[in-house]
């Protein structure tokens, strides 16, 4: 699966990952990642961060609640992880709330843990929703989702989202 993922965050940098530690640790191995966490989050992301300095992987470390800090069309990579475990309206919303934030031509990538055929209908269907073009779905392994979506012009998102 990382693997995977790498080839969609390649030349991409710097990839914002919105999970756990974990994952913001697996994708640094790619290039420049800031992951985003949780307060309760804060003790093992500080770990991974000491671990990707050791080997010289650049991982940054930033806690964040509800409200994200991310700017409108600032991002050309996002990651985020279990849009399959959230409900068809949630998984709407948090879509359609990162979306602004991508870049036109920036990629969306959901790492989900599932082999669901249902569930993978319901987050390209959060996709679709957001406005985001080019979506494709893989399976680097059993019981691994990935679906990556791309931010159309601005003027779209514009549209899409009521912005000015």
């Amino acid at each position: 699966m990382l693997e995977a993922l790498l080839r969609w965050t390649s030349e991409r940098a710097p990839v914002i990952v919105i999970g756990p530690p974990w994952l913001g640790d697996a994708v640094s191995r790619g290039g420049r990642t800031l992951v985003l966490v949780e307060a309760e989050q804060r003790t093992p992301a500080l770990r991974a961060r000491r671990r990707a300095q050791k080997e010289g992987r650049p991982l940054d470390v930033t806690l964040a609640a509800a409200e994200l800090p991310l700017r409108r069309g600032s991002l050309s990579a996002l990651v985020v992880e279990n849009v399959a475990g959230l409900s068809d309206e949630e998984a709407a919303r948090w879509i359609a709330a990162l979306c602004p934030c991508l870049r036109p031509g920036g990629r969306l990538i959901a790492a989900d843990a599932t082999s669901s055929d249902a569930a993978a209908a319901r987050v390209a269907g959060a996709f679709l929703s957001a406005a985001l073009v080019e979506i494709v779905q893989e399976w680097p392994r059993d019981g691994a989702l990935l679906t990556v979506g791309v931010a159309p012009a601005a003027p779209i998102i514009a549209a899409r989202f009521n912005l000015r």
